[in-house]
């Protein structure tokens, strides 16, 4: 056997893979590159059109902070028109983004500079987020299995959602700091049992430096759980699981006969920090009247890291006094949970609000009550809003990771038995357990999941390539590709010159020969990869993975929600309406306020740079709501003016297929509007609807459907065309076309006819190039008397054929027989509301 012979043998018998500082960087250039390719969408209009909704919100308030740094906006009067409206969101990510707007700029960025610096921040928080992903996995597991969960990580759909470059929210942010703090916190329990961590221990501390490493990471632990408190205003959820797992890990180390006092250390010394971050955070965001609101950065958040301090105090000593009586480790945790129950009904008893307030944050992260039922997001992860049972979303956010995370769940529980079951392995599965709960509760907090699902990936490819020996194979498919000669497995033996010469004189030794020489052909043969192995064990990571990059793609193409139609009418709208003041210093009051659904309100505040009745945060909206399903025009009126507004936009979307969700918001359902009828034919169950009268009978209804007919007070001023337009989506193979209504005083076309007699007024029109007929009709009262309000005037405005809509003809007025022609409005009509007499007594044709 010659020299290189020997050393690959020897190689491959001690190699071992260990991720190195290279395989890390093509981990980070893997997960750069899924979060950019939403780029050429995101600029495809030679700007940046940020995806989804409240993306446009944050990009608000970026601009504002970049402009006032470290100001940000806490109250804006654009929204909630003409209330304005306190913001909850905490401002850590938007003053990120302005941070970030300010370096880029040197100092004095740009709106284009403000605006890339806000589409590329979820691309870095997303990629920042692999350090604690990795971190966290090779302190549970190893460096190998820390490897794959990045690489998977890198790969998960649903984070690539929210941190791809265009998606301006938070829940990137959400998931950095929640990682980051739990990783610390897993840091801290293993180095807590390593190093022997006691309170007796901690009296050496200045000298033990190796008891400083757990007291460190846990306090790293509770700065990163600040930050999350600055971020997200659901942080406590997060946070209060430290308490929760502390309740369950003491259950544990009472039965098994262990001290928890390393427990209470690291639990203490995280949430002592993360109290003492807190406070200056929440002092300097108090808002008067919301000093301990749970919905606002108050003194709440640190009164409940504070009882969450004192409740692992109470748990602690308690745990402490179990073990020194020598009692039944039972008795722990059923008196806990007999005091958790007996604490919340004295709660109930004494202060409802608050037990309130505990009941709807229970109610909320499950997705019950309130509003969830009409946001998608907000449905469980395997029904729609109708209740029927889904896979779609379950496979668009995790693909096959979700099911496979699951079984490497269950094989955890196997391996971990025992010993095994160390106290940060514990945490894990019951952070696992609690985030699988939200998400399954509620579809948007996936990205929360996403974290668990990864490393439970990791460790189940890891478990398959250790059961395929897929590592040692891989270093015999190399070595047999390095090995000179002839293929592998037929290489000639180099023998001894001895053993030749042995072989010649005597017969005993060409025996001992043909020994070596078998020998020699076996680990050869041994040395060659089992092809089976490879490709099974590659095939199975590819099914796994592979699709995510197809997936993700296919995303990023149409990553942004703002379709043309909807970009072009509100360009539109702040370039042909009166400009409203106030914007940049949303303190006062602005002149007129624009009502559409809450869906498009961060749209129109962002990019028409107009006040919403209603938007996102699902301000106003049962007036909008009250308002579009309304069947009386006076009270659709009395709604317009209560909230000064002066433009309605509607859509088809809003006509159509999310009209059920606006009569549920108005205390109506769909079947107060169309007969459903689900009947069997050859193509299975089909449901149909058909309009009843009380449809055709709303606001909606004659403002999209009949452009505005028999309504005297709302103009069609503009409606999109998708001329030009490199998008064009369909509603029921329709355009999803967008209209621009105006609220006017109206002219009033009144006179005298016969007794009960039905009046109408017709205006021919022309939008672009459609031509449609306006109509509005009356019935005169026993003295013959009529009055019918029209909001376009007949004054030749061709001028504005591109951008508007203008009459071709004069008003016709129609009562029976008698018909007058002719009749002249102008635009000082409509705006000053004047009367125009008519007279149909002389029987006029």
């Amino acid at each position: 056997m010659n020299k290189h012979t020997r050393h690959m043998e020897s190689k491959l018998s001690t190699h071992e893979f260990k991720p190195g500082i290279i395989s890390l960087f093509v981990v980070l250039a893997i997960a750069l590159f899924m979060r950019m390719l939403s780029y050429s969408s995101v600029t495809a209009n030679g700007g940046i059109t940020f995806a989804g909704y409240d993306s446009f919100y944050h990009m608000r308030r970026i601009l504002y902070s970049a402009a006032n740094f470290p100001d940000y906006l806490h109250f804006d009067s654009y929204l909630n028109y003409p209330f304005g409206f306190e913001i909850s969101w905490p401002p850590l990510y938007d003053l990120l983004g302005a941070g970030l707007a300010l370096v880029l700029g040197a100092g004095n960025p740009d709106t284009h500079t403000v605006e890339f610096a806000g589409a590329l921040l979820p691309v870095l928080l997303g990629i920042l987020t692999l350090i604690p992903v990795y971190v966290a996995a090779s302190a549970l597991f190893d460096r190998k299995v820390g490897f794959l969960s990045a690489a998977v990580f890198a790969l998960m759909p649903v984070h690539i959602y929210i941190s791809q470059f265009g998606a301006a929210d938070h829940h990137v942010a959400e998931v950095l700091f929640s990682t980051a703090a739990y990783a610390f916190f897993i840091l801290a329990l293993k180095r807590a049992k390593e190093t022997s961590l006691s309170l007796a221990a901690l009296k050496g501390l200045p000298e033990e430096k190796k008891l400083m490493e757990p007291v460190a990471f846990a306090g790293a632990s509770g700065v990163c759980f600040a930050l999350l408190v600055f971020t997200w205003i659901g942080a406590p959820v997060y946070i209060g699981f430290i308490l929760l797992y502390f309740f369950v890990q003491a259950t544990i180390d009472l039965k098994t006969g262990k001290k928890s006092e390393y427990l209470f250390i690291c639990s203490a010394a995280s949430l002592l920090t993360a109290l003492l971050v807190s406070i200056p955070i929440c002092a300097g965001a108090v808002r008067p009247g919301l000093e301990m609101s749970a919905m606002f950065l108050s003194w709440f958040q640190v009164f409940y890291i504070l009882a969450l301090l004192a409740g692992v105090v109470l748990l602690g000593r308690f745990s402490i006094y179990v073990s020194k009586k020598g009692q039944d480790w039972r008795y722990y945790p059923a008196l806990i949970l007999l005091a958790s129950g007996a604490g919340l009904f004295l709660l109930r008893s004494f202060s409802i609000e608050t037990y309130g307030l505990v009941i709807e944050a229970v109610k909320y992260f499950s997705g019950i009550g309130g509003f969830t039922g009409s946001i998608s997001e907000a449905q469980p992860l395997f029904f729609t809003s109708e209740g029927k049972f889904t896979l779609s979303s379950m496979l668009g956010n995790f693909w096959l990771c979700f099911p496979v995370a699951f079984v490497a769940f269950f094989l955890l529980l196997l391996a971990w038995k025992g010993e095994k079951l160390r106290s940060d392995r514990v945490f894990f599965l019951l952070w696992t357990v609690f985030a699988a709960y939200l998400t399954l509760s509620q579809r948007r907090y996936s990205y929360l999941f996403s974290v668990n699902v990864a490393f439970l990936n990791a460790y189940f490819i890891m478990t398959l390539f250790e059961s395929l020996d897929f590592e040692n194979e891989v270093h015999k498919l190399f070595s047999s590709l390095k090995r000179t000669g002839n293929a592998p497995g037929n290489a000639p033996v180099d023998l001894p010159e001895p053993v030749r010469e042995a072989g010649r004189k005597a017969k005993a030794k060409i025996k001992t020969k043909s020994r070596a020489i078998k020998a020699q052909k076996s680990k050869i043969e041994a040395s060659n990869p089992d092809y089976f192995k490879l490709i099974s064990a590659l095939s199975l990571v590819i099914i796994l993975l592979g699709p995510s990059v197809w997936i993700v793609s296919g995303y990023s193409k149409e990553t942004t929600v703002v379709e043309g139609e909807w970009q072009e009418s509100l360009q539109w709208l702040e370039a042909s309406s009166p400009e409203t003041s106030y914007y940049q210093e949303p303190a006062e009051i602005p002149e007129y306020g624009v009502l559409s659904w809450w869906d498009y309100g961060n749209w129109i505040v962002y990019m028409a740079k107009r006040p919403a009745v209603s938007n996102n945060f699902q301000t106003g909206v049962e007036d909008s709501a009250r308002f579009l399903i309304s069947d009386s025009e006076q009270e659709a009126r009395d709604i317009l003016d209560k909230h000064n507004v002066k433009y309605v936009i509607t859509d088809t979307y809003m006509a159509r297929g999310k009209f059920g969700h606006i009569a549920g918001f108005a205390g109506k359902t769909i079947e107060d509007y169309y007969d459903i009828k689900t009947v069997r034919n050859n193509a299975g169950l089909q449901t149909y609807a058909s309009p009843k009268k009380e449809l055709l009978d709303t606001e909606i209804y004659k403002l999209h459907e009949l452009d505005g007919a028999n309504l005297g007070n709302l103009r069609l001023i503009h409606e999109s065309t998708d001329e030009d337009l490199e998008t064009k989506r369909t509603v029921n193979s329709r355009e999803n076309k967008v209209k621009v209504f105006e609220y006017v005083p109206g002219a009033v076309l009144s006179g005298l006819s016969s007794p009960g007699q039905p009046v109408r007024a017709e205006l021919k029109l022309k939008s672009g190039s459609r031509d449609f007929t306006y109509y509005n009709s009356a019935v005169a009262d026993e003295a013959g008397y009529f009055e019918i309000t029209v909001p376009y005037p007949t004054e030749n405005t061709a001028a504005n054929a591109d951008t508007g809509v203008y009459a071709v003809s004069a008003y016709s007025l129609t009562a029976g027989e008698n018909s007058t022609l002719g009749i002249q409005v102008t635009e000082k009509d409509v705006m000053e509301g004047n009367k125009i007499e008519l007279d149909f007594s002389t029987n006029n044709k």
